[in-house]
């Protein structure tokens, strides 16, 4: 009778704990291809770069979901993951318009020009992790260490709340820090000083 006894504790036990991991939430990281990343990088740089005329954004609520896949998805709304996690293949609208995106993107467009201006002079060049770097120019000044210093500081806001906000897993980082250099590449004017994805640096 104790061996029954002890037996049917131990599989009550197992049910309740399978019961339990059952109500375990679980994140969704979503893996976008890089053709929606780069698109994405390019709608805010061009808020940056043209404020009277800035790129629409994408929209905040996604539009109803296509697939079985998209609408298992959505219902699992915005829980955070604790035991389990998941990583899926989905195509939606990167969302770009978070407040705080929004906000960095402000300061970012107020010293636009005087770093456009410094890079003119050869003292800043865009490297190919999306930031800023100090080059050996002529009459710098003495703010544009600082500039870079606040810029890159925008932009990893920038990127790390567009890989929170869209649910972009850490394992992409790296694809989303290339998403906006080959954004800021776009941009590059005659003399500008730019690093390639091999490391070295040159000039436009």
């Amino acid at each position: 009778m104790r061996a029954h006894g002890r037996a049917g504790s131990i599989a009550l036990g197992l049910v309740f704990a399978l019961l339990v991991a059952g109500c375990v939430p679980v994140t969704v990281n979503i893996s976008f291809p890089q053709e929606k990343l780069e698109k994405a990088a390019d709608q805010i740089e061009n808020k940056v770069r043209s404020p009277d005329n800035p790129a629409p954004a994408a929209p905040a609520t996604p539009t109803a979901p296509s697939s079985a896949l998209e609408r298992g998805l959505a219902a699992l709304g915005p829980r955070e993951a604790t035991a389990q996690e998941t990583t899926v293949q989905v195509p939606p609208t990167p969302r770009i318009d978070s407040p705080e995106i929004e906000k960095a993107v402000a300061a970012r467009r107020s010293r636009f020009r005087v770093l456009r201006e410094r890079k003119s002079k050869g003292c800043v060049g865009e490297n190919n992790q999306g930031l800023l770097e100090l080059r050996p120019g002529q009459d710098c000044g003495g703010d544009v260490e600082a500039l870079i210093r606040a810029e890159n500081a925008d932009r990893e806001l920038i990127m790390a709340e567009f890989m929170r906000d869209n649910r972009i897993p850490p394992t992409d980082m790296g694809r989303v820090h290339t998403a906006f250099a080959n954004s800021h590449r776009k941009h590059l004017r005659p003399g500008d000083w730019f690093q390639q994805d091999g490391g070295e640096w040159t000039r436009q």
